[in-house]
């Protein structure tokens, strides 16, 4: 049975808070860090090799916003695996699409394979499983996402 150090999930889950805040902050280069050179990521039926590609693909993404979104976490489980870990994140965005006058909820679930990368745990494959709600709420205020430490 593999297992996991007390301190390498606190860094996969430090891992998963930074790549919460990079899209809420809009910040690609942040983003970036997040993803091995050779991540996967795995949206409905399009696969995205390489972290160049997949911060390419997020950037095309993220520019139907007006700047406003925000990524939480609202579970996550990690797991020890051969090589790395595993985990389930379930995930709370809130957000406005450029020329929409109200905000959207959404909840929904990643399966995640870890590796380390130059000492680093970051994103060896990151799937987006499932929807597990959408809809649409009255607008609300966004303000800047401070970055970490504020």
């Amino acid at each position: 049975m593999e297992v996991l150090r007390r301190d390498d999930e606190r860094q996969i889950r430090a891992l998963v808070a930074r790549y919460l805040e990079a899209v809420s902050r809009f910040d690609a280069a942040t983003l970036a860090t997040t993803w091995a050179i050779n991540g996967r990521w795995h949206l409905g039926p399009r696969t995205v090799v390489g972290r160049d590609a997949i911060v390419a693909l997020w950037e095309q993404i993220i520019a139907r916003y007006e700047s406003r979104i925000v990524q939480l976490m609202a579970d996550a489980q990690v797991h020890a695996a051969p090589g790395g870990a595993t985990g389930r994140f379930t995930f709370l965005e809130i957000a406005r699409k450029a020329g929409e006058s109200t905000d959207h909820l959404e909840v929904g679930r990643y399966t995640d394979t870890f590796a380390r990368e130059s000492g680093q745990w970051v994103f060896s494959e990151r799937r987006f499983i499932t929807l597990i709600y959408r809809g649409a709420i009255a607008a609300g205020e966004f303000f800047p996402v401070p970055r970490t430490g504020q």
